[in-house]
């Protein structure tokens, strides 16, 4: 489990897997991460590393402040009714971007848009693609003002 070395793909594919997992189980509280992760490491033989379960506790402890982001941002649907791996895309997409400076917003969305393509359908990926855009592009917007 501690030895392999993850790609940051497989390391935000990894917390993916966990916060999905606990959105169909319905269990968002970042205390039943430890139980959601014991069962997949028991059922599917799960690798997982810290910086998995930091990413995927991350989601779970802002996940509030996360879905009123994407409630504001979806023209369409609030986020109880997005599809959970849409949903859970999202949520790291943001999350990344807000509380992860060390990683650059394009290659959060970008990062969001390649585990669309991989879990969600096809169509999916023009939403989530274009909700976490138009985030970033009003965050710009903040940030130019403030210089």
């Amino acid at each position: 489990m501690a030895g392999k070395k993850f790609t940051r793909h497989e390391v935000r594919e990894g917390a993916f897997l966990l916060l999905y997992q606990a959105e169909i189980m319905n269990a968002a509280a970042p205390e039943s991460l430890d139980e959601i992760l014991a069962d997949c490491v028991e059922a599917f033989g799960f690798e997982i590393n810290t910086e998995m379960q930091k990413l995927a506790r991350g989601v779970l402890e802002n996940k509030d402040a996360l879905d009123l982001v994407i409630a504001k941002y979806s023209a369409t649907r609030k986020p109880e009714r997005l599809p959970k791996i849409n949903l859970t895309i999202i949520r790291m997409g943001i999350y990344e971007m807000d509380f992860q400076p060390e990683i650059p917003d394009k290659v959060a969305i970008n990062e969001a848009i390649e585990l669309s393509k991989e879990y969600a359908y096809p169509p999916d990926t023009k939403l989530i693609s274009g909700l976490l855009g138009s985030y970033f592009r009003e965050k710009q917007g903040q940030n130019d003002e403030r210089e």
